[in-house]
């Protein structure tokens, strides 16, 4: 009787909780959010609208179209899309009451960093702590690091030209070897390394971003630093967007699908980029070295005095700093052309 008295309730139970408790909390409208046009039918009773919207891979675009028309859309049961510049201000200006969302906390690590920490008061004293390092005179200093590389991207992209054509020829398509793309975010991460770890990652004079990546344990392997990085925001822009499922989400695409699970192995590579970075610049800090960047600012303040940093908060900053500080550049680098 058990046997089949127990797959019965649960299956009464997950109708109940995957259909009618959605069904309900739409028509229910306690957020009053019903008011605003569904982007695609549905998408006000279940996140897995937008989640195949972003799994297609251009989901800006749609927004983008959608918005000509209503400048409010609803993306999700809690999740709405401002179209319009006025909003910026009203949603991130300074004394605005709004928080940030919630796939924040669920793709921070066991410490959140600048980008993702949800609690005012924290956001606060992380840019306190970093605010030494975005000085004026700080920024201005280390301009040698961005021209050095700006020198060596042009190298790279020298030796990749052909001899000048003439009128109305073509390069043969075996010499189109420069990508363009590639090498702006060789130039990018050649930079953010400098400045933020005094690191030369070499990938503008190598060609090419394998790199090194270690493990929790201390093991050291090679990985391609490019991948890594965008193999694991590609995993997540598309599966974050129901929050309280991400985990079940993570484990679902990975037993189902070999790009996801190609994709979240490549996440422990990044892991590993990461930690390695920030355990190689320890060491010089705790031998002593005394260097201009962003690491130098985590530990210590402008006089000197420990910051007390937990070690967790600040391989997250790493983190964050090579990713964010690498990739937005990159992509505006690479759409100018």
């Amino acid at each position: 009787m058990y046997s089949v008295l127990v797959p019965a309730v649960a299956l009464v139970l997950a109708v109940l909780y995957l259909i009618v408790y959605p069904v309900v909390e739409y028509f229910r409208d306690p957020k009053r959010l019903r008011r605003y046009p569904a982007f695609k039918p549905l998408a006000g009773l279940t996140n897995l609208v937008f989640m195949r919207e972003a799994a297609l891979g251009f989901r800006s675009k749609t927004l983008y179209e959608k918005h000509k028309k209503h400048p409010v859309l609803r993306i999700g049961p809690n999740s709405l899309s401002y179209g319009t510049v006025d909003a910026i201000k009203d949603i991130y200006g300074h004394g605005s009451k709004c928080l940030k969302g919630e796939f924040y906390e669920t793709l921070s690590g066991t410490h959140f960093h600048l980008a993702d920490v949800v609690d005012k008061a924290e956001h606060a004293r992380k840019r306190k702590v970093l605010s030494a390092a975005y000085a004026l005179k700080n920024l201005e200093s280390w301009e040698y690091k961005v021209s050095d590389k700006a020198e060596r991207f042009i190298r790279g992209a020298d030796k990749a030209c052909t001899m000048p054509l003439k009128g109305g020829l073509r390069p043969e398509s075996e010499d189109l070897t420069f990508d363009y793309r590639a090498w702006t975010n060789f130039f990018t991460l050649d930079a953010i390394a400098d400045i933020g770890l005094s690191e030369r990652l070499g990938f503008l004079d190598q060609g090419h971003d394998l790199v090194r990546a270690e493990r929790v344990d201390g093991s050291i392997h090679d990985v391609n630093f490019r991948a890594c990085l965008h193999s694991t925001a590609l995993a997540q822009s598309i599966t974050v967007w129901s929050a309280e499922w991400y985990k079940f989400n993570q484990r679902l695409t990975s037993y189902l699908s070999p790009t996801f699970r190609k994709w979240w192995g490549l996440n422990k590579g990044w892991d590993g980029i990461v930690y390695h970075r920030a355990t190689q610049r320890l060491k010089r800090y705790q031998a002593g070295e005394k260097l201009s960047d962003f690491f130098q600012a985590l530990m210590e303040d402008k006089n000197g005095t420990s910051n007390g940093l937990d070690w967790g908060e600040i391989v997250a900053e790493v983190s964050i700093m090579m990713n964010a500080g690498s990739d937005t550049t990159a992509i505006a680098m690479n759409n100018v052309m």
